[in-house]
Formats: C-alpha cells, structure tokens, sequence
C-alpha cells in the first residue's frame, strides 16, 4: 500500500507527497502536529494539515526570512522572533557575530519538542546562550514589550488562520514598529504570490498600517503552496534596496556557506514581476 499526503490549495488544486513513514502525530492546545518522511521532500512538519517545514528546501525560507532584514541593518544587536518554534529563523540568525541576543516567543510548546527530536538541524541552536526561549502568545509578548527594545523583529508565523491569524493585523504591525529602535526593520512571511489577490492586499494593507515602508520579495520554494512563496520588509524609513551589506554577507559566507543567498540574488531580491508587482500592491 502506498501512503500519500496531499495539501489542498484552495478547492482547485492538490499537492502530493509520497510518504515513507509518519514519524509523529499528535494534538497541542494550538493545532495538530504531524511529521511525516517523504520520498520526494524529506522530512516535512505539518501544522493541521499544511507543509511547514520540509528538509529538502527548508533552507530558502529560513537564509531569506533571516539574513535579508539582518544584511539590510547597519548593525543588529537585539532580534525578537515572533514564531518560528521549528527553530530553521534563530539558526541562521546565530551565523550573525554582531547579534548579541534572540528573544523567540512561539505560542506552542509542543513544536518547539517536537523539532528539537525530529529536526534537530533546525532546532539545535534554541538551546544557544544568545537565545532566550518564551513559550507564549506573541500579540501579547509584543503588545507587553518596551519600545524601542529591538533591532529587527522577524514574524516567522503560520498562515494566517487559526493560531497565526492575530499576527497579520494592522494592530499587530503597529506593535511592532513600536518596539524597534531608530533603524530597526521588520520581516514577515506574507504568503504565496499566487494566493487570493484580495488576501495578498490585505497582509499588504496591513503591514502598511505600521511601516509606510514595505518592500515585498519572493522565491521558490518548492514544498510550498504553487511552489513559490513570498516576505515582506517593512521599515520606518525610506530603505536603499539595492545597497545591502554584501561585505556583511562575504564574512559570513567563509564561515557559515549558505545554500541559497548569494551578493546577485541579495541585490536582485526585489525586483518583482509586473503580475506579482500588482497583486501585492496595497
């Protein structure tokens, strides 16, 4: 018997994904977790029923939601993680010398134990001594934060619905411009490109309402809904797009080669095509 797994996106399209073995199944207070091998995928983590985390390209989310806002401040210090209980976000954010502290806030528990035993090459850097680990609802953390307490704060949260739907409000983003320090930037997953133009509009919307600044980019990822996904950059101030810290990325890439990022595709990333230019436009 063959065992599949299939994602709906939308009520027009499925994408499957043939299973070796389903490693772990279970139910937090949040949502059902899942972790399934793949023949085609690697090992992939679901969240009621939807591709989080998938080994074979899990590396492009996490160096794009991680070094684009890094590489695009003069000099992060201070980092909160909204999300990102797998862990992918803090280990590239820990290949950063200047980055002296990652606060992490991830509402579910179980995620965060899950991916230390079924991922551990995600997870083993939320052990780090620059990471301070907070179990707990992140609109809260955020709403309760001093201002002006962060350099970057990166949303690496679920879609938005069910658990993650709180974290793609105007009043959200307006907390989080309230935290960052002069400089200071924010990045959040904001969907497929391809998704529902008015769903697009709306996370676009809504960023805006905190950063009259934002700056959408995309990649391919292949795991993901229609195989392409897209990151919003918000900023408090007009930003050079094109003048990133490429002697910044030259440094970490003796140390810490990365899969995808290069100075090219860095200095390229926001050049968008017209099609998604106008579906992601506010």
């Amino acid at each position: 018997m063959q065992l599949w797994f299939y994602e709906a996106y939308g009520d027009e399209l499925l994408a499957g994904f043939k299973a070796r073995d389903v490693l772990f199944r279970g139910q937090s207070d949040f949502q059902r977790i899942d972790v399934i091998e793949t023949y085609g995928a690697g090992r992939m983590l679901l969240l009621d029923g939807l591709v989080m985390v998938s080994t074979s390209d899990e590396f492009i989310y996490h160096e794009l939601i991680a070094h684009v806002p890094s590489l695009h401040h003069p000099k992060p210090e201070n980092v909160l993680v909204v999300g990102g209980g797998d862990g992918g976000t803090v280990r590239e954010l820990l290949k950063h010398p200047d980055i002296k502290q990652i606060s992490l806030c991830e509402i579910d528990g179980l995620v965060v134990e899950v991916c230390e035993k079924y991922f551990p090459e995600l997870a083993s850097g939320l052990r780090d001594p620059r990471v301070r680990l907070e179990i707990g609802d992140g609109v809260a953390f955020v709403r309760e934060s001093v201002s002006a307490s962060f350099d970057l704060v990166i949303v690496d949260s679920t879609d938005p619905s069910g658990p993650g739907e709180a974290l793609f409000t105007g009043d959200f983003y307006k907390n989080v411009a309230r935290l960052l320090r002069p400089g200071g930037l924010m990045v959040c997953q904001s969907d497929s490109p391809w998704q529902d133009t008015a769903v697009l509009k709306r996370i676009q919307r809504n960023v805006r309402a905190g950063f009259p600044f934002s700056h959408p980019y995309i990649a391919s990822i292949p795991s993901y809904p229609h195989g392409l996904w897209s990151w919003t950059l918000g900023a408090l101030h007009p930003l050079d797009l094109c003048a990133p810290d490429v002697k910044r990325l030259a440094a970490l890439q003796q140390n810490y080669p990365l899969r995808y990022l290069n100075e090219d595709v860095l200095r390229g990333l926001f050049s968008l095509p017209n099609c998604f230019r106008q579906r992601m436009s506010v």
